[in-house]
């Protein structure tokens, strides 16, 4: 036994390479399943890696990824979207309401 712990037999055994070991039969599988083709390429795949080759689309991505991971204003202040929405959506039905009453009022 050495200073490090490991016998004699472990350090040739360690120096021999790993080697899989084999089945005594082969494989009943068909060629095709034993070794497969690669992966198509799909067009979704190929459009996607297209787009990722342009100039600055890295960086837009990165962009983009931040833009998704900031917290949004109606998260910050919920009641102020809340009076602003009802508000706006107010404003919209009446000007809906009158271009109704303005389109029919000339007959």
């Amino acid at each position: 036994m050495s200073r490090d712990g490991t016998t004699g037999g472990d350090r040739q055994r360690s120096a021999d390479p790993i080697h899989l070991r084999t089945p005594a039969r082969s494989s009943t599988l068909p060629e095709w399943m034993l070794d497969p083709p690669p992966p198509r390429r799909t067009l979704g795949v190929r459009l996607k890696e297209g787009i990722a080759a342009l100039p600055g689309a890295e960086r837009l991505r990165r962009r983009w990824w931040a833009r998704q991971r900031r917290e949004r204003l109606y998260q910050r202040h919920p009641n102020t979207v809340k009076i602003v929405a009802m508000v706006l959506s107010w404003t919209v039905v009446l000007l809906l309401v009158l271009a109704v009453y303005a389109l029919y009022g000339q007959a």
